[in-house]
């Protein structure tokens, strides 16, 4: 069901908000790798479809982002643009807000959230309670990263953590813990090489960092494309 009006981006919304100060775009080479990076005050991609585009603008899995025309996932683009000055440091949250300016300036890119139920997961504190340390210091979500089957995470929110959850398992997770603040943790788990001891996602998320996870019907809302165009190449 529609539960919101259609978001977009008006011209004076646009010079009131965070936007790239240059920015170019073209279709990108149409090959195997695909690659986002924002450092050193540059946001640039690499073949990346506009769907990715969107998910990362508004914070969603792609599996998240729904209609649009058929190029929305098989085209992909390169970026080069630059982050302002003034938002160098503080890219996770100003450079999503940069680019969904940048998709309705360019992609000239409408879209609604809906509310939809599909099976997911419940993230929530086991038995034995939590195993993490509360962070100190630290900005929440000021660092994540992931190398294959290992995770270290410093300054994370559970809500935050969710959401990376969602990506890993390619289901919505929803953040059931009640647990404020940010944590500092690590947690590895086994890959599918059966000669790999270690635990899987599921019994590491227990015994590693004392949260769980449990089937569920979830609600999440989702991202649907109302108009999108291909933009000119400069």
């Amino acid at each position: 069901m529609r539960t919101a009006a259609l978001l977009f981006v008006s011209t004076l919304a646009l010079a009131q908000t965070p936007q790239f100060e240059v920015a170019s775009i073209r279709v990108g080479v149409q090959d195997n790798n695909h690659n986002t990076n924002s450092d050193k005050g540059i946001f640039r991609t690499h073949n990346i479809s506009l769907k990715r585009l969107i998910a990362r603008a508004y914070d969603v899995d792609e599996g998240e982002v729904f209609g649009g025309p058929n190029w929305v996932e098989s085209l992909g683009f390169d970026i080069n643009a630059k982050i302002p000055e003034e938002f160098a440091n503080n890219t996770r949250e100003t450079v999503p807000i940069m680019l969904r300016n940048f998709l309705a300036d360019r992609f000239h890119l409408t879209v609604h959230r809906e509310q939809r139920e599909t099976s997911g997961y419940v993230l929530a504190v086991a038995k034995k309670g939590v195993k993490m340390t509360p962070a100190k210091g630290t900005r929440p979500g000021s660092r994540m990263s992931t190398h294959n089957t290992e995770l270290v995470a410093e300054g994370v929110t559970m809500e935050i953590f969710a959401r990376d959850l969602t990506r890993m398992l390619e289901k919505p997770v929803t953040d059931k813990t009640e647990l404020s603040g940010a944590f500092d943790f690590k947690m590895e788990w086994a890959d599918s090489d059966p000669s790999d001891d270690r635990p899987s996602l599921f019994t590491a998320l227990q015994e590693q960092l004392g949260l769980k996870l449990e089937s569920a019907k979830v609600t999440y809302s989702a991202v649907v494309i109302d108009h999108a165009e291909k933009p000119g190449e400069n």
